[in-house]
């Protein structure tokens, strides 16, 4: 398994108060049999599985492996891979 990190950014100036804890950094694992492609949206996917974000508009999100951005390919369907990994 593979492990990246969702940094959450918070951009709005003022969120609602669900989403006050949100901001920050979550490790995700990702199996290896993940297209390299599609690891952003599973990472994704796996922390939206398990954090809640009333307002996804709020934040940023950014995956990283070490200090290389991840981006999303465009063949990725969005919400598909959230049993494709897990949250540490």
């Amino acid at each position: 398994m593979s492990v990246v990190t969702v940094h959450t950014k918070l951009v709005a100036r003022r969120p609602t108060e669900d989403d006050a804890h949100v901001a920050g950094k979550y490790k995700v694992l990702v199996n290896d049999n993940v297209p390299k492609g599609h690891v952003a949206g599973v990472a994704l996917d796996v922390f939206h599985s398990h954090v809640a974000v009333a307002c996804l508009d709020d934040f940023e999100f950014t995956v990283k492996a070490g200090k290389k951005v991840l981006v999303e390919s465009d063949d990725y369907k969005a919400y598909s891979g959230e049993d494709k990994g897990d949250m540490i």
